[in-house]
């Protein structure tokens, strides 16, 4: 290269070639375990004792934030004028809270090692402003819930520490005056759409209303909002045209009070059946949470497709996804006297061949020798366990219990068959 052409790139690149930007440091905090007078640092890890029902623990922490005490007015001379947020290493963020300085120890056992979660590599979902959950707890009618994690709720709301709910239209208050008022001029007894499910089961009666994003988008924003109080990786888009809501209700003589939901796209691209899957933890342990599961895939049959939840799963419908996705193909497996094969499992259940195989897996039930390849064969104590406790629950008429959907009670039709009758009707009128 003549010199000239390497002078002439020399300069570009000092006037305006990409610098290299310095990396901010990151001051570091000097801090002396002995001197109260002063906060212990942010990300500072430590341990903390964690106080159970008949146990107390000491595990190890990180400071997620800090702010001065609120159990008194004025703080007494020698002590500690801070109480600080912590996050239990290695558990889920919904175990985080506001601890006490008494409660905070330098020095741990020797035998416990520090882990880190999957969460504590995943910052990007808690950043300054969601890292800290922002209100206490939540009360819906009668029952009052602690949250576990933070919501953006308007700005407005941030100064209460507990939020009232109308329990039919679920607007919100931060005052219980103002909901009074709300409730003697609020008319709903149930939700805003479409019943399409009813079934008295044992010692409650449930129905279930779909509700669209669209027509109803501050009740579906309302929604979004409780259920990201309780789900830490549900993604709240104030956009809720593009979704389906459907809302499972407890039948009371006020009316239909919500006690969990899912949603999902009316149109999906990659054949995700739900989107987002929520029980009010008051409500949870009943069989809620399978029974939407349930519906999901009674929609999915419908429509004639397969179908499986949207990723990423919260680790509790991770877990309730898995016990019905087992108790499904079980189910199944011991109604069949002849050979099933994984294609025909995918068209009676609606699950995914992918979720069909993890699902055998697990159960250590997919087989493999030379002559006959892969074949599934169920021994006889699985089948047996699986009846001995479907018994239990039905001899169980004393708690409050949900069984999974029955279709014979089911009445909807896809939305994208209801738009296209909406058009053909249009075109019938004009016509």
């Amino acid at each position: 290269m003549p010199r000239a052409k390497k002078v002439l790139k020399r300069k570009g690149q000092k006037a305006g070639g990409p610098r290299k930007k310095k990396k901010e440091e990151k001051k570091v905090e000097i801090y002396d375990p002995k001197d109260i007078t002063k906060p212990i640092p942010l990300d500072h890890s430590l341990w903390c004792e964690k106080k159970g029902a008949s146990l107390t623990v000491v595990h190890p922490v990180k400071i997620v934030e800090r702010r001065k005490r609120t159990d008194v007015k004025e703080i007494p001379e020698g002590q500690h004028a801070w109480e600080y947020y912590v996050h239990f290493e290695g558990m889920d963020r919904r175990m985080d809270m506001w601890v006490p300085y008494t409660q905070i120890r330098f020095e741990g056992p020797k035998n416990v090692e520090k882990t880190t979660s999957e969460d504590d590599h995943h910052k990007d979902h808690h950043d300054d402003v969601t890292k800290v959950r922002n209100f206490n707890e939540i009360q819906i009618g009668q029952y009052i819930m602690p949250t576990w994690y933070f919501s953006p709720f308007p700005a407005e709301y941030h100064r209460f520490k507990k939020l009232l709910f109308c329990e039919f239209c679920l607007s919100f208050f931060g005052h219980k005056s103002e909901l009074d008022r709300h409730l003697k001029r609020c008319s709903w007894t149930h939700p805003p759409g479409n019943e399409i499910y009813r079934s008295k089961e044992t010692n409650i009666e449930v129905a279930m209303f779909e509700v669209d994003g669209k027509k109803e988008e501050e009740y579906t924003q309302n929604i979004c909002y409780i259920a990201k109080l309780f789900l830490e990786h549900k993604t709240l888009s104030f956009n809720t045209h593009p979704f389906l809501f459907y809302i499972l209700c407890e039948v009371t003589p006020k009316g239909c009070v919500m006690v969990g939901y899912f949603s999902k796209e009316k149109y999906s691209e990659y054949n995700y059946n739900l989107a987002c899957i929520c029980t009010l933890p008051c409500h949870q342990k009943k069989g809620f949470g399978k029974f939407l599961i349930s519906m999901s895939y009674e929609l999915s049959k419908i429509e004639g497709r397969s179908g499986s939840p949207e990723t990423p799963i919260s680790d509790l419908g991770q877990q309730a996804y898995n016990s019905y996705w087992r108790a499904k193909i079980i189910e199944v497996l011991s109604e069949r006297l002849e050979p099933v094969t994984i294609n025909e499992l995918c068209k009676i259940t609606s699950m995914t061949q992918k979720n069909v195989i993890e699902t055998l897996k697990a159960l250590d039930i997919l087989q493999y020798d030379n002559r006959e390849g892969h074949h599934i064969a169920i021994p006889e104590s699985i089948i047996k366990r699986y009846k001995e406790k479907k018994a239990r629950l039905e001899a169980n008429k004393d708690r409050v219990y949900v069984r999974p959907c029955d279709p014979r009670k089911l009445r909807w039709y896809p939305f994208h068959a209801r738009e296209i009758n909406k058009r053909e009707r249009k075109k019938g009128e004009q016509g």
